[in-house]
């Protein structure tokens, strides 16, 4: 009978010996997966597409633009009169593997400022606001970029100037 209950006894602790090996091993290659596991972090601008140009008098406005290294744009405008504008649609894509947060928009010069305003004036630039959006990993936002002559000027000057703009992102 002793030596029932003592075959009983090592068969529950060599069951417990697997059952804490096979316990381990689990965890190991639980945790060493998710160490290799890669996290990306990729904001780019996508894609650009001109949405609208209107024109204000006898020439239509000019515009170009040019991604530079996925996250800049560099646009080039020529507006003639009142009423031209121009506008796009700035796709913005997270291709990484974790969300990311739009911080700010870098813009290049900063037309809003008083200074480099008279440079264009009488032309403002509008972007939509994104700030703060969200984008999960494999899907975008559309950022809206409008620039328009003002149609309550007296003053019919050529404009032609750059605008350049930029992401500043982080990951959430």
């Amino acid at each position: 009978m002793k030596k029932i209950i003592q075959t009983k006894n090592n068969i529950i602790i060599i069951a417990l010996c697997f059952t804490i090996i096979f316990m381990s091993l689990g965890y190991i290659i639980l945790f060493s997966r998710k160490d290799t596991e890669e996290y990306s972090y990729n904001v780019v601008f996508s894609q650009v597409t001109k949405s609208t140009t209107l024109k204000g008098s006898e020439k239509t406005p000019i515009s170009s633009y040019k991604i530079i290294n996925n996250n800049e744009i560099l646009f080039k405008y020529t507006l003639y009169y009142p009423y031209d504008e121009i506008a796009y649609v700035v796709h913005i894509e997270n291709k990484g593997t974790i969300p990311c947060e739009i911080v700010d928009i870098m813009e290049s010069p900063d037309y809003s400022s008083a200074q480099l305003k008279n440079m264009i004036s009488p032309v403002s630039i509008k972007l939509s606001n994104i700030k703060g959006k969200i984008i999960p990993p494999n899907e975008a936002i559309d950022l809206k970029v409008s620039v328009t002559y003002n149609p309550t000027s007296k003053e019919i000057i050529t404009r032609n100037f750059d605008y350049k703009i930029g992401l500043i992102t982080r990951s959430r």
